[in-house]
Parts: structure tokens; sequence; C-alpha cells
């Protein structure tokens, strides 16, 4: 604000100043060996302080003119006298003084104009959160201070961010700087009666060009500005690959944070599913130990018909099954979490067979679900191990069974696939929930509000995968809430 008033105080200050040092000169007696001529010295030095080699150069210029007509005339009468010598050399000094002071002044403000632009580009890209918001902010900077229209274009990866434009033209002026790297002035490239000058400077950050600078204005753009330009893209180049990969490393750690957070909450919920775990299979495991127990005592203390021992017998060896089941698929499940696949001993099995043997122990376990059995015919044998393949089966056909009413069907289905054979099971009961469906395969995952009578210790269908992948199979779920739950798990043949 206070720029104008100074410039218009000097612009009146240092005619006058020279045209009063003129009068006393021309007043003194001595004439150009008048002392009062040194006083030329503090406007000339004032204007190229202030205006440059421009003003330095123009104040300097006026000062002799109006001092030649005082030592000329003198030289014409008298010669080269010893005061006629001190006057031309006062305006040598003159000369000299108001280009050099003036050179000075200029180069210094250019500097300092640097200066303040390559401190305005650190400013403007520090604050920026993403890399467009640093070009964006970056441009308005430019544009201001260069005072014409700036466009950026920088790489990022596999994209082109551009600020100032709509899209990167093939074969433009940006285009082939971006490509070679060498900077390019384009002399007119106006449609109009005014010039406009184009410069486009690449962007460089070590010794890579990650952009360029197009800076677009009507007037002349000297070879001094030009270079000038050339130097701050370099200096903007390294500050907008600082900004892209502290933008990079803000978006990674923000991303890692958000790992860490969601592992965290995962292995928080692991570890209070694992709690409920000790729990429920404690008493899975306690259930059949209690039948055992209780059975065998009564086998020991009481004399028992021939039928009720046969019975006992068989309720003892249904429990003793269970009991194995559970400990089967602990020991799977922690092979499973060390990385370690089940162990197999795959021969030939006929499907069709496991199939009813499996069906025939489920429906004597609960008499109250009807399960429906259709194979194909012309099955093939599976390169399977039997007891795994068994132990998939009774998961599946149990698990129908547990989580469908009283009274409703499960079927069980035995059919030819392209590579092998399919076997779906499938239930009417509740559904699982489609938000739960990706997650019932996890160890220790129990459906969130699943039949409350339906206990399990949530790992049968984390071993289930863990052996159907093991056999080079693949399992699919689906499930409609209300409807029911399909499994089906697809194993290859005998070779």
């Amino acid at each position: 604000m206070a720029t104008a008033p100074r410039t218009t105080l000097a612009l009146v200050a240092v005619p006058v100043a020279l045209a009063a040092i003129t009068t006393f000169v021309a007043l003194d007696p001595r004439g150009p060996a008048s002392l009062a001529r040194h006083a030329y010295v503090v406007p000339v030095a004032a204007a190229a302080l202030r205006f440059g080699v421009l003003g330095g150069s123009l104040a300097a210029g006026a000062a002799m003119l109006l001092m030649a007509p005082l030592v000329l005339p003198v030289i014409e009468r008298s010669g080269l006298t010893p005061a006629t010598a001190e006057g031309l050399v006062s305006l040598a000094v003159l000369a000299a003084l108001g280009t050099l002071v003036g050179g000075a002044m200029t180069r210094a403000r250019r500097e300092q104009a640097r200066h303040e632009a390559l401190v305005a580009v650190r400013s403007a890209v520090a604050g920026a959160g993403t890399l467009d918001e640093a070009l964006a902010r970056l441009r308005a900077v430019l544009a201001d201070r260069l005072e014409g229209d700036v466009a950026l274009i920088v790489r990022d990866g596999d994209r082109t961010r551009i600020a100032g434009g709509g899209h990167l033209a093939p074969g433009s002026a940006a285009a082939r700087v971006l490509a070679t790297g060498r900077a390019l002035f384009v002399v007119d490239a106006s449609v109009g009666p005014r010039p406009r000058r184009v410069f486009v400077t690449p962007l460089v950050a070590e010794t890579d060009v990650v952009g360029v600078l197009a800076v677009e204005r009507e007037g002349e753009l000297g070879a001094g500005e030009r270079a000038a330009l050339e130097a701050l893209g370099a200096h903007v180049g390294v500050a907008l690959e600082n900004a892209r990969l502290a933008a990079r490393q803000r978006r990674f750690a923000d991303e890692l944070a958000g790992k860490v957070a969601s592992a965290t909450a995962r292995l928080a919920e692991i570890d209070r599913a694992k709690s409920a775990f000790v729990a429920i299979a404690s008493h899975e495991l306690r259930t059949p130990l209690t039948a055992l127990q209780g059975f065998s005592e009564l086998l020991t203390l009481r004399r028992l018909a021939p039928e009720e021992v046969v019975r006992f017998a068989r309720i003892m060896h249904g429990e003793a099954r269970r009991l194995a089941r559970i400990v089967d698929d602990l020991l799977d499940l922690s092979r499973i979490e060390q990385g370690l696949a089940p162990a197999l001993y795959p021969t030939a099995v006929d499907v069709r067979a496991l199939v009813a043997d499996v069906v025939e122990v489920l429906r004597r376990a609960a008499p109250n679900h009807p399960i429906a059995v259709e194979c194909d015919a012309d099955l093939p044998a599976l390169h399977a191990d039997p007891d795994a393949l068994e132990r998939i089966l009774t998961n599946l056909v149990g698990n129908a069974v547990k989580y469908s009413p009283p009274g409703r069907a499960v079927r069980v289905q035995a059919r030819r696939a392209a590579a092998g054979v399919a076997l779906v099971v499938e239930d009417q009961g509740r559904g699982i929930p489609a938000h739960a469906l990706p997650r019932v395969f996890d160890a220790y995952y129990r459906v969130p509000g699943a039949v409350p009578a339906a206990r399990g210790a949530g790992i049968g269908l984390a071993v289930v995968r863990a052996l159907v992948a093991a056999h080079g199979g693949t399992i699919h779920l689906e499930s409609t809430p209300g409807v029911g739950t399909r499994a089906t798990v697809t194993l290859p043949a005998v070779p």
C-alpha cells in the first residue's frame, strides 16, 4: 500500500534535487569546479536504489545533461583546465554510479523476488493434504507472482495431474517438454493482434522430469526472466515431489493405521471368541464324558437285561464317536492355526455308501428331523480320506439338523460334477444374515442371534473348509434368512 506514494515522491524529488544542484553550480563563481557538483551523487544514487538500473541511468543522464552546459563552454573558451577536467570526471562518475548502482539494485531485487517466490512455493505445498491441493495452491501463488496464466502438469505414478488446464494434448508444447525435459519458448501463441508469449519449463526432481510449468502472458518474456523461470522450475519440481511423497506417506500411514486398528479389533474379537470357545468346548466335551461316565456306572453297579446292555453300549458308542469328532476337530484346528494342512490318507471312496452311513447315524441321533437323500446312480469314486470326508459330511448335515426347526426336512444330494462329485446339504432353517455369511468359516465365529439351543464350539466349518481345501476341492455357502441354507462341496474323483 505504501509503495505507490513512495514511488511518486521519488519521481518528484529526484528532478527537483537535480535542478537545485544545477542552480547552485551555475551560481558558484568556480563554475564546473564547484563543490556543489558532488551533490549530484545523492539524487542519482537515490534513483538507482529506488528504480534500479533504468532509474539510475536516467538520473545519471539527466545530471550529465544539466551539467554539460556548464562544463563544455568553459572547455571551448579555455581548453582543458584542471577545473574542466574535474567537471568531466564528475560526469563520468555520475554515469558509472547510475549504471552500477542501478544494476546492483536490479539484481538484488531479482534475488529477493526469487527468494520470496521460493518461500511462497514452499509455503503453498507445506500444508497441503493432497497433491491436487498442493498444485492448486502453487498455481495460485505463481499466477500472482508471474502475472500471467500459469499451468502445472505433474506425473503421479501412472496418472497425470493438471492444475490450470483441461487435459494434456499430444504434441502440445507441454507434452513435448514433459517428454524431452528441455524448456520451450513460443514467441507468439495468440490468434489476435497482440502477441502472447509462452514459456514451458520442466519441473525437475534430482534428475527426473516430474512435470512442467507453463507461463503464458502478453508482453515480453526476456532471456533473463526465462532463465529465472527455469531455475524456479527446478525448485518447484523438488517441492512438488516432496509434496507428492508426503501425501503418499500420509495415505500409507492412514491405511496402516486403519489396518492396525482393524487387526487390533480383530485380535480382540478373536480373544473374546477364544474365551467363549473355551467355555463352549468345555461344555461340548463334558456332555459326552458325562454320558459315558453315567452309563458305565450303570453297567458296573447294576445287573441289566441283555437288551438294556446293548442299548447302553450303543449310546456310549455314539457319545464316544462324538467325543472323538470334537477332539479331531481341535487337533485339526491346531494344525490350521500353525499353517499346516490336515493329515490325510486318501484312497478311493464310495460316495453313496459313505453318505448312507453318515445319514443313518444322524437319523438315529435326531429322529425328529427327516433327512432326504438323493444320489446319482453313476457317481465316480472320490479320491479322498474316508475319515476326513465323513467328518465333512457329519459337520454339514449335523449343522443342517441343528439349525432347523423340528419336523423340517434336510436334503442331502450327491451328484456328478465336471471334475468329480458335488455334495449338497440343504436345510430349511432360519438362514444366515448376509453380513455374517463371509465369516462363518472363521474359527470360533458363531452367527449373532443363532438358535440358543444349537450349541457348538464354532470350529466345525473352519475345519470343514480346511479339509475340503486339503483335498483340492471347493466349498460354497448360500443362505437366505427365513428360507434356509445350502452348502455345496465339490471334490475331485479318482484320477
